[in-house]
């Protein structure tokens, strides 16, 4: 076929496009979606892969945008973003921020102060369309690994798409303009853009999932060519309708078009479509947690929407049986406000309980959050669309957007003064409970009687002063520097006073030797110390490679490389410096590793202290391994207590359960090396039978594996007095 001059008359369409009617099937794929990611929030063993239902979004936000912006690039020669962007402005902020709103104030009620930090910021960011990025960095911030999840967690889904809706336009137009200007088949070299843009944002999607796969799940790079997928479709109608290549604006049915009459085409375009739905089961059972996520599997559920799509474009009809039912049309109807409400409903139902969700709680959940979107279909979402600033500019609409969005940003930030506020009356709490004999660890001490000395907490200390991550005073970069993939590991902090014959320490692991830092800084200030401070969060000091971490695979090599060369550099420079002691600790309890040999975990683990830790005790260091804390199994955490109504001793474990084997630990006291001691602290979180959530009026524990930073003050003096003993060889 004779190519078309490529002028705006040429790109305008012929006929009536594909699919500009009202699709059945693709609101049957939002019913389809929202159900699932419900579904998966509130049974997530029943369908392991309902998170893909945000996929299915993406690509139908990708098609039906496409084919509008390209239908008014066709028609006009122009995108009216004023317009563009005042419509989505009325679509989706009203419901957005009612229920953001609603979160915000529900949780400044029901949950306690140490969560309105995390509440408020990413209310913030939800509001501002920028909570997936904030995410993302949550993600590689080992620190805030295990925080719960906020009311608003859901909204880095919104972010993307609106992140999409800003550039989407602007490239569209762009691209079709430049190909005015080149003469170039416009929706051909639409094709082309979008095709890139397509091949590029997967690529980067497969590397980044494999080298950093929590982050990679929330950023925008990592997702656009699911965007892309469904555009390309769109573009691909355009062809259906117009003949010739992609989108040339011939007149006409294409040669495509007029074959999906006939018999054998419909039976593909079927098989298509079946084949779409048999993508999509596959995706949403056999999907789970640990799969390597969006990345390259993520092509499955993407690809099985897009079939879906592109054969109801051509049949005119579904390849989903029963799409016009109504109650999956109404379904589809309220998807948008039914993902908004479900979430947040979930979080505080908890608290609110006061206890884990059971079946009739969660169906309960699942009503009302069904009963709420409707409601607010009727009473948000269609209004603002259809009545909300009718017949006033474009602008009038955007501006009252961010306006509405400044509102909640300042709810957010009264709420984050709220936080602050309520830390400091508990730190003053804190003050006064510390006077008490009964004061947390030392509750347990001999001599002392101390009435419910396991529950219930007298505070909550629980907030961020709480937290094991913290810079201690006194300490500065260390000028022989300890680098890896461009961060610095290695701080000095001199207590010697200028004394010549001080002690040299080196205070070394994970986290986990993280959560001990106020007790033993403590000690190294008495002590005079010149203390070497070098950790690593979620790395080991085992000289091999891991294969788990906290029940998931860490098979990202970027990960392994940062690990095994931390823990190689600080042994050459104990080899080389000879301190007087090391202090160590790490979570090995909840690290798996692989030598190659076969071999159980203890044993492995003994050849790598061997190989390692043992070399440092022969060269005449003395080497105190801290023996890990006990396991809070999820259960002996303050989200526990607090749901129990602060019946401390429902959140108690079993010590034969909690309290397991230290692999690191267990090699190292096995060993028999003189110069090779345990510090074993966990009589300060156990009895005979139980390991506790609650000791002496205090948490014992910031999250689900960290010790909060009270506890540990209130035990120092013990870890005082066995550190020393083990460090002066008694």
């Amino acid at each position: 076929m004779t190519q078309q001059s490529p002028t705006l008359a040429a790109a305008r369409p012929a006929a009536p496009e594909p699919g500009t009617k009202f699709r059945t099937d693709i609101q049957a794929l939002r019913a389809l979606a929202v159900a699932a990611v419900v579904v998966n929030h509130l049974w997530p063993r029943l369908l392991p892969g309902g998170f893909v239902g945000v996929d299915v979004f993406f690509v139908i936000s990708g098609f039906l945008i496409t084919r509008h912006l390209v239908e008014e690039l066709r028609g006009t020669g122009r995108v009216r973003l004023a317009v563009f962007y005042g419509r989505r402005m009325r679509r989706l902020l009203p419901a957005a921020l009612l229920v953001a709103a609603g979160s915000l104030a529900a949780s400044w009620i029901i949950q306690p102060y140490s969560r309105w930090l995390d509440v408020a910021w990413e209310t913030l960011a939800a509001v501002f369309y920028g909570e997936n990025w904030l995410l993302a960095a949550k993600s590689v911030d080992y620190s805030a690994d295990h925080e719960m999840a906020t009311p608003v967690q859901h909204y880095w889904s919104l972010s993307v798409e609106e992140q999409f809706y800003l550039v989407w336009p602007l490239m569209l137009a762009g691209a079709f303009l430049l190909a005015l200007r080149l003469r170039k088949a416009p929706l051909t070299f639409l094709t082309a853009v979008m095709g890139t843009v397509f091949v590029l944002s997967l690529a980067y999607s497969v590397y980044f999932t494999v080298a950093s796969k929590n982050e990679a799940y929330f950023v925008t790079t990592t997702r656009a060519w699911e965007f892309a997928a469904g555009g390309l479709i769109a573009l691909a109608t355009f062809a259906l309708a117009g003949g010739g290549s992609a989108g040339d604006g011939a007149p006409g049915r294409g040669a495509l078009a007029r074959a999906a009459r006939h018999p054998a085409a419909r039976l593909w375009m079927g098989l298509l479509g079946g084949a779409g739905v048999a993508a999509l089961v596959l995706s949403l059972v056999f999907f789970d947690e640990q799969t390597l996520f969006p990345g390259a599997t993520a092509l499955l559920p993407v690809l099985g929407t897009g079939a879906i799509v592109l054969s109801g474009s051509v049949l005119g009809r579904s390849a989903l049986p029963a799409v016009g039912f109504r109650p999956i049309q109404g379904l589809g109807d309220i998807s948008y406000s039914l993902y908004l409400w479900h979430w947040p409903l979930i979080v505080l139902a908890v608290p609110l309980l006061g206890h884990e969700l059971r079946t009739r709680e969660k169906l309960a959940i699942a009503a009302v959050s069904v009963v709420l979107a409707v409601l607010t279909k009727r009473f948000v979402e269609d209004p603002g669309r259809a009545r909300l600033f009718r017949n006033r500019k474009p602008r009038v609409s955007i501006l009252a957007g961010f306006g509405a969005m400044a509102v909640a940003g300042v709810l957010s930030f009264a709420m984050l003064l709220s936080a602050g506020h309520a830390e400091q009356l508990e730190q003053q709490q804190l003050a006064l409970l510390a006077k008490s004999p009964c004061y947390g660890a030392a509750s347990l001490g001999d001599g002392v009687s101390c009435p419910e000395r396991y529950g219930p907490p007298n505070a909550l200390n629980i907030g961020k002063a709480e937290s094991p991550y913290f810079a201690v005073s006194g300490c500065r970069a260390a000028k022989d520097q300890i680098r890896v993939q461009g961060i610095a590991y290695l701080q000095d902090c001199d207590y010697s006073g200028g004394k010549k014959d001080a002690k040299t320490v080196w205070f070394i692991g994970d986290s986990h030797a993280e959560h001990w830092k106020v007790a033993f800084f403590d000690l190294a200030r008495k002590q005079g110390w010149k203390v070497r401070l070098s950790l690593a969060g979620g790395c080991s000091l085992a000289d091999v490679r891991r294969v788990a971490f906290m029940d998931a695979p860490r098979l990202d090599a970027q990960s392994q490389s940062k690990c095994l060369d931390w823990s190689g550099q600080v042994s050459d420079r104990i080899m080389e410096q000879r301190p007087d002691l090391v202090v160590a600790s790490t979570f090995s309890v909840k690290e798996t590793i692989d030598d190659g040999t076969g071999r159980d975990q203890l044993s492995q683990y003994r050849s790598s202290v061997e190989r390692r830790i043992a070399k440092w005790g022969n060269n005449g260091t003395r080497v105190v391994m801290i023996r890990d804390t006990p396991l809070t199994l999820g259960k002996s955490t303050p989200t526990c207590v607090i749901n129990n109504k602060g019946n401390a001793l429902a959140c108690a474990t079993e010590r034969r359960k909690a309290l397991v084997a230290d692999p690191t630990a267990k090699a190292v006291a096995e060993l028999g090396h003189p110069n090779l001691k345990v510090l074993d602290l966990s009589d300060q979180f156990c009895d005979d039978a139980r390991c506790y959530a609650v000791t002496g009026g205090l948490f014992v524990f910031f999250d689900n594996n960290h010790l909060s930073r009270s506890y540990v003050e209130s035990l120092a003096p013990v870890f005082e007095q066995r550190l020393l003993s083990l460090a002066r060889g008694a």
